[in-house]
C-alpha cells in the first residue's frame, strides 16, 4: 500500500541535519515509496546548503538570506519596519547572510525577503513533484512534516512563518488536497551537550518559550478558539509582484511533537548527534515507515480530546526504538577482511621500487651530480623482469599472465604484447573490402607507359600534375581511413569490455588468457600496457623515419619536381614542370620522334612517384593509428597509475576502518537502536566461519575485469574528471566485489532474520545452546528495546497520559511452519500493538511510543510557579528565563537594549499574545490592573504636559527617583487617552514592576515604623476614602462630574468610557473591575482581624459604591443611556462577591446603582 505524498521540511541548521538523516533512512530502507516523498531544507548558509545538495541531490534547498543589511531591507519592507521588526541599531548593521544569531525576527525578515524575491521556487517544485505522481493525488491527504530547533534563531524563527505560508499556498494551489501538518521540534536541553555557556543556554530557553507561545496562539486561532480580545492577532506576508501585505488565515500545525533531552523515564542519549538521529527515526517511523498508517488512525481519536481543550493540547511526545540486525555491515566487514588478504601491499611493491629510485636521483641532484630522468613504465618492466628472474612468486605470476603458452601450459610461445602488435599491424594493412578500386591509379600507370612514345614535354607535365592531385586525394583518404580505424579500435564509446567477446584486433583481447579467457590481474595489465607502449613507441619512430627522414617519402615528394624537371644548365633559375612543358623539342626528337634520354628518366621517376603514393598512403594510416593507439594506451596507463597511487592510501585506511568496523557496535549505550549479533566477538566468530577461498597472487577474473572496465571508463572521460573517482572505484568496485562474493558464497550464514540473529548472538556470547535459555534471552532483549521507545518528553503535569504503543515487523519473523517461533513472536510483539508489514525488513523490528493531548504548560519547563494548599512548584526554567528577559523590555529603543525574543516586537505583551497558561496570564493581568490603581493612588501615574508640547500625556515616575517617563502605547505613540494607560502598562513590564515596587517599599517602611496598621490608616485606605483624582476625566467633563472624586469602580468606568467602541471588550472590563475589587478586599482582610475583616470589607466597598453612584449620571450624560450596560459590567464582580459571602450591605448598594441604570 502506498503512503500518502509526504513533504518533509527542515528549518535552520538543526532541521536540515535531521532531514538529511531521514533521507538517508529512506534510502537505506530500499523503500519503493521514495518517489512519494520530497525533502526541502531552509537555511541562511549557502555553503551548508551546497554541501547538502551535493551529498543529497534528491533534496531541494532554499536559501533564506541575501547580501543586504537588515537596515537596508527594512528601508524596503516598510511593513516590517513600522509594524513588527524590533528596532535596534546593532541589528540594522547585520547582513541577512550572517544568519539570525539567535534573533528570531531576523529569520522572519530573511524569509520575507526570499518570498518577496520569488525565491521559493524550490519549495514549489518539491510540492509539484508530489502532485505529479498521479492525477488522483490532488484529492489525497498530503502529509507535511516540519522539523527544527525551538531554540536557535534561523529555525525557530521560521517555524510559524513557513507553516502558515505553506498552508496558504496549498489552499490556493491545491484546494482539494487536505494537508495534515506535524511539527517535530528540538528543545533547548538537547543542545546543552554542545553549548556549555550558561548565557547561551539561557538564550535558547527564552527562544523556546517565545516560539511555543506564538505557536499556541496561532493553533487557537486556527481552531477559532482564540479569546475575543485577540481578534486582531494576524500574520501578514508581503504580496509577491505587488505592493502591500496580506493576512493569512490557516491552521499552522495539527500536532507539534517536542523532543527533550530525557525521555519519560528519565533516560538520555549519549551525544547531540544521537538526539538528531533519534528525531529522524521518530519522523521516519511515524510518517514514512510501516507504522505511519497506524499512527494516523490513532491521531484521529486524539482530535476529540483536543476539541475539549480549545485546541491548546496539540502537543505530543514521541519515542521510537529499533532492534536491528545489521547484516549489510557484517557482509562488508567480511568483504573488507577478504579484500585485506587479496589487495595486499605487494600490488604496490613495483611502484615502491620506482619511488625509491626517484628519491635516490633527487639526492644526487641535490649533491650537484647529473642524474637523468627515469621512465616509470620502463622501471616497472625492469623491476618485474628482475624479480621474476629471482623467482619472486608475485612477479612471476604477473609476467606469466602476459605470456603465450602452449596448450599444455609448459612451452612459452611468445608474449601477448607482440601478438597484439602483429595483429594491429595486420588489421591496419588488411585490404579494405569496402574500398572501391580507384581507376585513377590504373589510368596514370597507363599514361606513364604511353610516355615512352611521347616527345611533347607538356604530356610529361600533365602526368606529373595528375600524380600530385592523386597524392593530395590519397592524403585525405588516408586521414579518413586512419580516423575510422583509430575510432573503432580505441575511441568507440563502449561502457565495458566483456571478457571472451573482444575482437582479435582489440587491445583488451590480449589481456585474456587464451584458453580459459580469464582476465589479467591489474598489475599484469599495467605490465602488459607498458610493454605495448614501448613497442608502439618503436613503431612510431620507424614510421616517422619512413615518412619524415632524410630519405623519407615526404622529402621525396617535396623535391621531386626540382630533381626531375630542373634544367641543370641554367644556374639562375629552377625550372618547374610547367617550364618543362614549354621547352622546345630538340632536332633529334623531331627527326626520330622518340623521347629524349631526359624524358625517359622523367617517365621512370613518375612511375616511382606513383608507386610511392601507395606506400605513402599506408605509412600515413599507420602513423595516425599508432598515434591513436599510443594516446589510448597512455590514457589507460595514466588511469591505472592514479588508481595505484590512491590504492596506497586506501590500503592504509582499510586496516584502520576494518578495525573500527569490528568494534562499531561494541558497548553501545545512549542509543535507541539495539544492534544484534554485531559485536566484535560475534564478528570474529562469523569471520572464522566464512574464509576466503580464492587466490592471492591471481585474483578472480571477474574482479580484474571490473577494475579494468572502471579504469578504462575513467580514461575515456572527456569532461572534467572527478577527483573522487578512484575512491569510489575502490569502495564500489573493489570492496563491493568482495561484499558480493561474500553473499554469493555465504548468504545462509549472513542474511538471517533479526530473531535468528539474536539466538546466534546468545550462543556465541555465552557458549550455551540450551533452547529454553535462548528463548528467554530473546524475550528479555526485545523487552529492553521496547522500553527504549519511551517518548523523549518529560512526564506531563496533572493526570497521567496513556501512551500509544505500536510495533511493526515482517511476517517472516513468525517463521514458516514453525509454531514455536510464531508463538514467541505473538507473545512478545502482539501485546505491544505489533502488526506485520511487508515493507519492513526481516532484519528489523520497529517500536513506537507516543503521548498526545499535552498542553505546553503541562510541561514543567514551560510551567509557571504554583503554590497552593496541597502543592508547591517552582517556575520552569524556560518560563523563568523568558519572563526574566521580557520583564526588562521597555517600549522604546532609547530606553532598553533588550531585544524581544519574538518574531513580532509586540508579542511579548499579553495584550497582543496570550500566555501559555491562563492562570499565569490572569496573574500578569492582575498585576497590571493593580499597578494602574496603585499608580493613580500613589501619584506614580501622572497626567501632565508633554516636554515638547502643550498636549497632556500620561507618564509614570520610576522608583529610582528619576524624571517621569512617558507611557508609550503598543503602536509606538505617546499615551494621551486614559484607556491607553492599560495598554502602555501591558507594553512596559518595567513600569508595572517599578510602580508595584515603589508601593511595596513604602509599605515596608511604614510597617517598620508602626507595629500594627489598619487598612483605614494606610495611604491606600485613606486615598480611596478621599477619592481617586482622575484628572483627565474631571477636567474634560467638570460639569458632569462636579464632585471631582472617583472610586475604584470609576477607574474601570473611565477605562470603558475612553475606549473606542470598536476596541471595547466586555470581558476585559469585567476582569479589571474584579481584580481591583479583589485586591482591595484582600488588602483589607490582610490588615484586619478575623472578626473585623468582613465588616471592614463591607464598609470600604459600600463607601466606594456610594462614591460611584454620585458619578453615574455624569457617565450617562457624556455617553448616553447605552453606556448603562457597560456600567453594569463594572458592578458585576461586586455582585458576585456579595453572592459568595455575607455582604448584604454591599449587595444592596450595588443593586441600588443597577436599578438606577435600568
Amino acid at each position: 500500500m502506498s503512503i500518502a505524498p509526504t513533504l518533509i521540511l527542515g528549518l535552520g541548521g538543526t532541521g536540515s541535519q535531521i532531514v538529511k538523516k531521514v533521507s538517508q533512512k529512506v534510502r537505506e530502507s530500499g523503500s519503493n515509496q521514495s518517489e512519494r516523498i520530497a525533502f526541502v531544507v531552509f537555511d541562511t548558509d549557502a555553503n551548508d546548503l551546497g554541501k547538502i545538495k551535493q551529498d543529497h541531490p534528491e533534496m531541494y534547498t532554499v536559501q533564506t538570506s541575501t547580501n543586504s543589511r537588515v537596515g537596508d531591507y527594512l528601508g524596503i519592507n516598510t511593513n516590517a519596519r513600522d509594524k513588527w521588526f524590533p528596532i535596534n541599531e546593532l541589528m540594522n548593521r547585520k547582513s541577512l547572510t550572517e544568519g539570525a544569531a539567535q534573533v528570531r525576527a531576523i529569520s522572519r525578515l530573511a524569509f520575507e525577503t526570499t518570498l518577496k524575491s520569488s525565491h521559493l521556487d524550490q519549495l514549489h517544485k518539491a510540492i509539484e513533484t508530489l502532485f505529479r505522481i498521479d492525477k488522483d493525488q490532488e484529492e489525497q491527504s498530503l502529509r507535511v512534516i516540519i522539523t527544527s530547533s525551538l531554540a536557535g534563531g534561523t529555525g525557530s524563527g521560521l517555524i510559524l512563518p513557513v507553516a502558515l505560508y505553506l498552508a496558504s499556498y496549498l489552499n490556493a494551489k491545491y484546494p482539494k488536497a487536505k494537508a495534515i501538518t506535524r511539527g517535530f521540534f528540538i528543545q533547548p536541553d538537547v543542545f546543552y551537550k554542545v553549548i556549555k555557556a550558561s548565557e547561551e543556554q539561557h538564550n535558547l530557553q527564552v527562544n523556546a518559550y517565545a516560539t511555543v507561545r506564538e505557536l499556541d496562539a496561532f493553533l487557537m486561532k486556527g481552531d477559532h478558539t482564540l479569546p475575543s480580545q485577540y481578534r486582531n492577532l494576524k500574520f501578514e506576508f508581503p504580496r509577491v509582484g505587488a505592493e502591500g501585505v496580506e493576512a493569512v488565515e490557516a491552521m499552522p500545525y495539527d500536532f507539534c511533537f517536542l523532543f527533550d533531552a530525557n525521555n519519560k523515564s528519565g533516560g538520555s542519549l549519549d551525544s547531540f548527534v544521537s538526539y538528531l538521529d533519534h528525531a529522524a527515526t521518530c519522523i521516519y517511523t511515524l510518517a514514512i515507515g510501516p507504522m505511519s498508517k497506524k499512527s494516523n488512525s490513532r491521531e484521529d481519536n486524539v482530535l476529540r480530546e483536543i476539541i475539549k481543550n480549545n485546541g491548546r493540547n496539540r502537543y505530543a511526545g514521541a519515542g521510537a526504538s529499533r532492534l536491528v540486525y545489521p547484516w549489510k555491515h557484517i557482509r562488508d566487514v567480511i568483504g573488507k577482511t577478504w579484500a585485506q588478504q587479496v589487495l595486499s601491499k605487494q600490488w604496490l611493491k613495483f611502484d615502491e621500487a620506482y619511488k625509491e629510485r626517484q628519491k635516490a636521483l633527487a639526492k644526487q641532484r641535490e649533491s650537484g651530480l647529473t642524474a637523468r630522468d627515469i621512465d616509470r613504465g620502463a622501471e616497472f618492466i625492469n623491476t618485474i623482469d628482475s624479480l621474476a628472474k629471482q623467482k619472486d612468486p608475485f612477479a612471476k605470476s604477473v609476467k606469466n599472465q602476459t605470456l603465450v603458452f602452449s596448450e599444455d601450459g609448459v612451452t612459452n610461445l611468445g608474449n601477448q604484447w607482440d601478438a597484439y602488435i602483429n595483429a594491429l599491424n595486420s588489421y591496419i594493412f588488411a585490404p579494405d573490402p569496402s574500398r572501391i578500386s580507384d581507376t585513377r591509379e590504373d589510368d596514370l600507370r597507363s599514361a606513364i607507359i604511353e610516355l615512352q612514345e611521347k616527345t611533347d614535354g607538356e604530356e610529361y607535365a600533365m602526368v606529373f600534375n595528375d600524380l600530385e592531385k592523386l597524392k593530395i586525394i590519397t592524403e585525405n583518404e588516408a586521414e579518413e581511413q586512419a580516423g575510422v580505424i583509430g575510432y573503432t579500435l580505441f575511441k568507440a564509446d563502449e561502457d565495458e569490455i566483456v571478457a571472451g567477446n573482444s575482437l582479435p584486433n582489440r587491445l583488451e583481447s590480449y589481456m585474456l588468457e587464451p584458453v580459459k579467457k580469464s582476465f589479467m590481474h591489474p598489475v599484469s595489465c599495467r605490465y602488459f600496457l607498458y610493454q605495448v607502449l614501448k613497442k608502439l613507441e618503436l613503431l612510431q619512430k620507424k614510421t616517422n623515419r619512413e615518412l619524415e627522414g632524410e630519405e623519407g617519402l615526404i622529402k621525396f615528394f617535396d623535391e621531386f619536381e626540382r630533381n626531375n624537371f630542373d634544367d641543370p644548365s641554367t644556374d639562375d633559375k629552377v625550372e618547374t614542370a610547367a617550364d618543362f612543358a614549354m621547352r622546345k623539342k630538340s632536332i633529334a626528337q623531331r627527326i626520330t620522334r622518340k623521347p629524349s634520354a631526359e624524358q625517359q628518366a622523367i617517365a621512370t621517376a613518375l612511375s616511382t612517384y606513383l608507386n610511392n603514393i601507395g606506400e605513402y598512403r599506408n605509412a600515413l594510416i599507420f602513423q595516425r593509428v599508432i598515434a591513436d593507439a599510443m594516446e589510448y594506451v597512455k590514457s589507460v596507463i595514466d588511469a591505472f597509475e592514479k588508481l595505484f597511487n590512491s590504492l596506497e592510501n586506501n590500503l592504509k585506511k582499510l586496516e584502520v576502518t576494518l578495525g573500527q568496523d569490528m568494534v562499531k557496535y561494541d558497548n553501545l549505550t545512549g542509543s535507541t537502536t539495539r544492534y544484534v549479533y554485531a559485536s566484535s566477538n560475534c564478528l570474529r566468530s562469523i569471520i572464522n566461519n566464512t574464509p576466503y577461498m580464492g587466490g592471492v597472487n591471481s585474483i578472480d577474473s571477474e574482479l580484474s575485469l571490473n577494475i579494468y572496465n572502471s579504469v578504462r571508463r575513467y580514461a575515456m572521460l572527456t569532461d572534467d574528471k572527478d577527483e573522487n573517482y578512484f575512491k569510489d572505484l575502490y569502495n564500489n568496485v573493489m570492496l563491493g566485489y568482495f561484499s558480493d562474493q561474500v553473499m554469493k558464497n555465504h548468504s545462509e550464514i549472513i542474511k538471517l532474520d533479526v530473531i535468528e540473529a539474536l539466538e546466534r548472538e546468545y550462543r556465541v556470547e555465552t557458549r550455551s545452546y540450551e533452547a529454553e535459555n535462548v528463548r528467554h534471552y530473546v524475550i528479555e532483549e526485545i523487552n529492553k528495546v521496547k522500553r527504549l521507545a519511551s517518548p523523549f518528553i518529560e512526564q506531563p503535569l496533572g493526570e497521567e497520559r496513556h501512551p500509544i504503543e505500536a510495533c511493526a515487523y515482517n511476517k517472516v519473523l513468525e517463521g514458516e511452519n514453525d509454531p514455536k517461533r510464531e508463538s514467541l513472536v505473538r507473545e512478545i510483539l502482539g501485546d505491544y500493538g505489533g502488526e506485520t508489514d511487508g515493507d519492513i525488513s526481516p532484519q528489523e523490528i520497529l517500536f513506537y511510543n507516543a503521548i498526545y493531548g499535552i498542553r505546553a504548560c503541562d510541561l514543567s519547563k514551560f510551567a509557571p510557579p504554583l503554590t497552593d494548599i496541597t502543592s508547591h512548584r517552582t517556575a520552569g526554567e524556560y518560563f523563568s528565563a523568558y519572563y526574566n528577559l521580557i520583564s526588562e523590555i521597555k517600549p522604546t529603543v532609547g530606553e532598553t537594549k533588550v531585544i524581544t525574543p519574538h518574531i513580532d516586537r509586540r508579542w511579548h505583551s499579553i495584550s497582543e499574545l496570550p500566555d501559555l497558561d491562563e492562570k499565569n496570564q490572569a496573574k500578569q493581568l492582575r498585576e497590571i490592573h493593580i499597578s494602574l490603581l496603585l499608580g493613580l493612588v500613589f501619584g506614580r501615574i501622572q497626567w501632565s504636559h508633554a516636554i515638547n508640547g502643550t498636549n497632556r500625556i500620561y507618564r509614570y515616575k520610576p522608583d529610582d527617583g528619576g524624571l517621569p517617563e512617558d507611557f508609550i502605547v503598543s503602536n509606538g505613540t505617546p499615551c494621551d487617552k486614559f484607556y491607553e494607560v492599560l495598554d502602555a502598562l501591558t507594553n512596559s513590564p518595567v513600569a508595572v514592576k517599578q510602580i508595584i515596587s515603589y508601593v511595596v517599599g513604602r509599605r515596608e517602611r511604614r510597617s517598620q515604623q508602626e507595629q500594627q496598621v489598619t487598612f483605614e490608616r494606610t495611604y491606600l485606605g485613606e486615598s480611596l476614602k478621599e477619592g481617586i483624582n482622575l484628572q483627565q476625566l474631571f477636567s474634560t467633563y467638570p460639569e458632569e462630574f462636579p464632585s471631582g472624586k472617583a472610586s475604584i469602580f470609576d477607574v474601570v468606568a473611565y477605562v470603558s468610557l475612553s475606549t473606542p467602541t470598536e476596541e471595547y471588550i466586555d470581558e476585559l472590563a469585567y476582569t479589571l473591575s474584579d481584580n481591583l475589587v479583589t485586591y482591595v478586599k484582600d488588602r483589607i482582610v490582610l490588615l484586619s482581624s478575623e472578626e473585623e475583616s468582613h465588616r471592614n470589607v463591607s464598609d470600604v466597598l459600600c463607601q466606594q459604591l456610594e462614591m460611584f453612584a454620585q458619578n453615574i449620571e455624569g457617565y450617562l450624560a457624556v455617553s448616553g443611556s447605552s453606556f448603562a450596560n457597560k456600567l453594569n459590567t463594572v458592578l458585576l464582580p461586586v455582585l458576585n462577591l456579595a453572592d459568595k459571602g455575607e455582604y448584604a450591605e454591599v449587595e444592596k448598594a450595588a443593586m441600588y446603582i443597577s436599578r438606577k441604570l435600568g
